[in-house]
């Protein structure tokens, strides 16, 4: 399935999860933005959630995400995976590759899901993951409280009737499916997760902390000690994600060893330089500090390949432009020295014809006495 993000209008791929239990058939289905391991045990969890317990056998599709080996008789199940089956007391048989009847109940439910969903939405566009999950919520409903042609009584009805009783209780505790990250606090008071940044107080500064992502929530913690809890963001667009009480007050972030280091390293490379550093540390220290950073690493990296005189030339008229478009962004400052540089145009020079054949290059052999002739007298 796709789905369209209407801010970009960019079409995104959506992973459909579909289950049936084996007796009453009963249908699940969950969509997510990718197939990965943790969606992949998402999707298991809520599968049992559904249910309301816990079949005593589970056989799932043979994904890289829960099977490392397909074999017959000793599949390799991968390690978070068998965690999860552990967890839930339930024994995995991974259905055997190209044996479509190994999983006969859950193709047949795909098949009546998708053309459902497909015809009763033919003329609507999705435009979020959790749309597409509110209508396959709404679908599951529909053809589990449909009558079933074979049973004669829907598939709900006959799971609460006869299936309930047989499923496993739901385990007392929630699964911990969490990721462990180890990363350094920059003098920024920020970490990065997958390319997003999550602030942690600023006394922390350059210890190395650890970090627990789990589906919904990112922590940070240092010597088994939470320093932060922010819920996770999942768009990986560079956001800053900030709790106000980590960072110092503006006036003393101002005046802290970092900041003063670059504002005098920029000062030796140009004045117009470090007036756009002075703008940037007076709009936002902590969240403009890369930038700068990068700014005068950039810088430094020109002028020592161009030479002072013409890189601080170079460097001069890409502020101009940065400023004038509003745009400060490092990767638009290099943008904007590469396409100042100058082009290096090849040395004209006299070609010398032999004589009596215009047409050939020649090269006569030089003596003392004898000068080169030039091309109108080679033309001759």
């Amino acid at each position: 399935m796709e789905w369209v993000e209407l801010r970009t209008g960019e079409i995104h791929k959506a992973w459909v999860f579909v289950a049936g239990l084996g007796f009453s058939q009963l249908l699940f289905a969950w969509a997510a933005d990718d197939m990965t391991s943790r969606n992949w045990l998402d999707s298991h969890q809520r599968m049992y959630a559904f249910y309301g317990g816990v079949p005593h056998v589970t056989v799932p599709d043979c994904l890289k995400q829960g099977v490392l080996k397909c074999h017959r008789y000793d599949p390799d199940l991968n390690p978070s995976y068998a965690a999860l089956a552990a967890h839930y007391t339930t024994a995995v048989v991974p259905a055997r590759p190209a044996h479509p009847r190994d999983k006969a109940i859950v193709e047949g439910l795909v098949k009546i899901l998708m053309r459902y969903l497909r015809f009763r939405y033919r003329r609507h566009r999705f435009t979020a993951i959790a749309e597409i999950n509110q209508a396959l919520s709404e679908c599951v409903r529909r053809i589990n409280e449909r009558r079933h042609t074979r049973f004669g009584v829907a598939r709900r009805e006959r799971f609460e009737q006869l299936e309930r009783a047989a499923l496993k209780p739901l385990p007392a505790a929630d699964f911990d499916d969490a990721e462990w990250k180890d990363a350094k606090l920059h003098p920024d008071c920020y970490v990065v997760v997958e390319a997003t940044y999550y602030s942690a107080p600023h006394i922390h500064r350059g210890k190395k902390l650890r970090i627990r992502v789990t589906l919904n929530q990112v922590e940070i913690f240092l010597n088994g000690e939470r320093l932060a809890l922010h819920p996770r963001d999942r768009s990986r667009s560079g956001r800053r994600i900030k709790i106000d009480a980590h960072f110092p007050a503006a006036s003393i972030a101002y005046y802290e060893a970092t900041p003063q280091q670059l504002l005098s390293q920029s000062r030796f490379i140009h004045a117009e330089f470090h007036q756009l550093v002075v703008d940037l540390f007076n709009a936002d220290v902590y969240g403009n500090l890369r930038r700068v950073q990068g700014l005068i690493r950039s810088a430094g990296k020109e002028i020592h390949r161009a030479g002072r005189d013409s890189a601080l030339a170079r460097i001069v008229g890409a502020i101009t432009e940065m400023r004038r478009v509003g745009k400060v962004r490092v990767p638009y400052f290099c943008d904007l020295l590469a396409r100042q540089q100058p082009v290096h145009l090849a040395v004209e020079r006299d070609i010398v014809r032999r004589p009596g054949n215009p047409l050939l290059r020649y090269a006569p052999p030089q003596t003392v006495n004898d000068p080169v002739p030039s091309t109108q007298e080679s033309l001759l």
